[in-house]
Formats: C-alpha cells, structure tokens, sequence
C-alpha cells in the first residue's frame, strides 16, 4: 500500500514552481510555535558527543520520561520516532488477524501487514463525526473471534475524534479477557485538553496494552525524530526487548527527550495558542459554505470540500493542505488542516474564501 504523508513543502514547491519557505504547510500537525530556545541549546549542547555511541538503554532519556509520567524506566521503549515504535510493535507481537480504524493513520495497516498479520477495517462514519463506539468494537470482536489485535489512533487521525480514558479501559478490560493485544496511538494526546486523556496513568500489568507517544507534533521535531512506548506488560516488554534495534535514538534526540518535559514556559505557551486559536479556527472553516466542518479535540480538523481540486487551488495561493483520499473510507473530497498561528490561520481563511 502506497501512503502520502504531509509535510513535503519541496516537493509541492517543485510542482508549483516557488520557494518551499513560501508555503504555509497546513498539512503537517507540527507546533507553530516552532523549536523551543531552551531545547534548541541542549541539543547544541549535545553536538559534541556526536563522536561517541549512545548508551543503547537510554537510561536518562527514559527515566525523564518514566518520572513525567509516573512510570518505571523499565516500561519505558525509546525510538526514532512514533512510526518505528509502530512497526517494532507490530513485528514483537505477531498477530495472525488485526483490526484497525478507518480512517485512521496508515502506517498501522502497513507495519501489521508487514509483520504478517491480516488486517480488517471497524468502519467509522462521517454521520457519526468519525466517532468510535467502543460498545461496537467489542461486538465486532465478539463476532470474530480470530481477531488478536486492536489498534486505536487516539485521538484518530485524520477525525480529531477521541475515545474517552473511561471508555479505553472498558476496551482494555475486555481485551485482557479475550487475549486480545491493544495499541494505543496517543501521538496528538498531548495537544488536547492539556494531556489530561491519556490512558497512561490507567495501565496496569495485566493490561495487554502499549501506548505509543511522539514527541514530534508538540515539541515541533519533526527532522529529529524521537518517539516512545510505555506498558506495563511484562510478556510485551521481554518481546519489545527481543525486537529492538541497538541506538535507536541520535545523542540530540536522547538529550532533547530527557529536558524536553522540563521546559514549562514552551508547554505553558503552547496550551495558550492552542485553547485560543483551535476553537477560533473551527468557527472560521465553518464560514465557508462549501466545506463540512468534524469537530476535533486536538490540532487538526477534517473537512469534506464540495469544491474540487481544493488542495491544487490552495496551492497557487501559498497554502498546503492534506489531501485524505489515502485514507481507507475517505474520497478525494476529504482534506485535513492543521491549527497554526493566528495569522496563518487567518491566510488559510481568506484562501479558502477566495477559491469559492
């Protein structure tokens, strides 16, 4: 399967024929804010140590990220970025028949079916706001028993929609009862609600149950890659252990994660842009009369245009938007644009008015 992520301003740039700087990339969910100053000098810091091996354990990195999250080190897996946790997840657990959301990001339906699992589809519908009933999930699973994995994007990607920490556990109880394994994707938990809908603080050692993290959309890293995983299982982590590769993570990244929770006045200032600007943004899309607006919990928001070729006709005017009809149950008239800045929010408006 072919998968196109955002964020590939050199590209759209050559097709179009300007500068790549010129764009305003709406089609990556990266930090506007940009690289934090204080982070920005520990991984300068960090260069000169370029020259040496990492410690493969990572014990500062993964004792900063255990104490921010009230874990042990020991439940923590370190990697370059969210999307090799994905797939070194996916080939520790080897399942023979695994469900995942649609839509919902690909690399999940792509690691699995590398791994050598089948993977089916639980349907989510934009009559619905792309919501996932948890009471459904499980009656699919009761209805098919050969399913042996789960895999939850949550909040999902591209929905913005999220399964409440009541709800994930109700799933996770289930799951522990039926030899199910669950991963649980919380790469845009942190950009919602203040991180307060994370399931990491619910995650016991009978939970079959590994949460997937980044640190790529809220520190704005993403040409650092650092991703991580937390559980609590036992039989997981001996598995984890046996499928992980040796330095993983680059000296910068591994100093940057170990301060990166440290840093308050950046976390501070981004839950400020975002309690502002994200509900702004909502109110303006939905001004504009050709385009469905899904409600979204975190930095992103998903649109159904009845205007073609949208994301061409943005194109001319500066502006990047992702295009969603890679997403298994999505059409070409499905786009997803990330919150920005104030004024990039407000350039996004006006081209999206101008194109009417």
């Amino acid at each position: 399967m072919t998968i196109i992520h955002g964020g590939n301003r050199e590209l759209i740039a050559q097709q179009v024929g300007v500068d790549p700087a010129s764009l305003i990339d709406f089609s990556a969910n990266i930090n506007p804010l940009g690289l934090s100053p204080k982070l920005k000098r520990v991984i300068a810091d960090a260069i000169d140590e370029v020259i040496y091996y990492p410690n493969p354990q990572y014990p500062e990195l993964r004792d900063a990220i255990g104490t921010h999250f009230n874990v042990s080190r020991e439940d923590v897996f370190v990697g370059n970025g969210a999307v090799q946790m994905i797939f070194d997840t996916a080939t520790a657990l080897q399942s023979k028949h695994a469900l995942v959301l649609a839509p919902t990001f690909g690399e999940y339906e792509r690691s699995l079916t590398r791994a050598g699992a089948r993977v089916s589809h639980f349907n989510l519908t934009p009559e619905n706001v792309f919501q996932v009933s948890v009471t459904q999930l499980i009656t699919t699973l009761e209805a098919d028993k050969s399913i042996d994995l789960v895999c939850l994007c949550n909040p999902n990607n591209p929905s913005g929609q999220v399964i409440m920490p009541e709800a994930v556990q109700q799933l996770a109880d289930y799951c522990m009862g039926h030899n199910v394994w669950l991963i649980l994707d919380e790469a845009f938990v942190d950009l919602a609600d203040h991180d307060a809908l994370s399931a990491v603080s619910q995650l016991t050692a009978s939970d079959p149950v590994i949460i997937l993290r980044s640190a790529t959309k809220f520190f704005a890293i993403p040409g650092l890659r650092l991703g991580f995983a937390i559980t609590k299982n036992e039989q997981l982590k001996q598995r984890l252990i046996a499928t992980q590769e040796p330095w993983s993570v680059n000296t910068m990244a591994a100093k940057f994660g170990a301060h990166m929770y440290d840093d308050a006045v950046y976390i501070n200032q981004t839950y400020a842009w975002l309690t502002t600007e994200r509900p702004r943004l909502f109110d303006a899309l939905k001004t504009i009369p050709y385009l469905t607006v899904f409600p979204s919990v975190t930095n992103y928001y998903l649109l159904r245009s009845t205007m073609p070729n949208l994301r061409e006709k943005l194109w001319q005017v500066g502006i990047m938007i992702r295009d969603c009809s890679d997403y298994a149950g999505l059409g070409n008239d499905y786009y997803r644009v990330a919150v920005r800045t104030h004024s990039e929010n407000e350039q996004l408006i006006a081209a999206l008015r101008s194109v009417e």
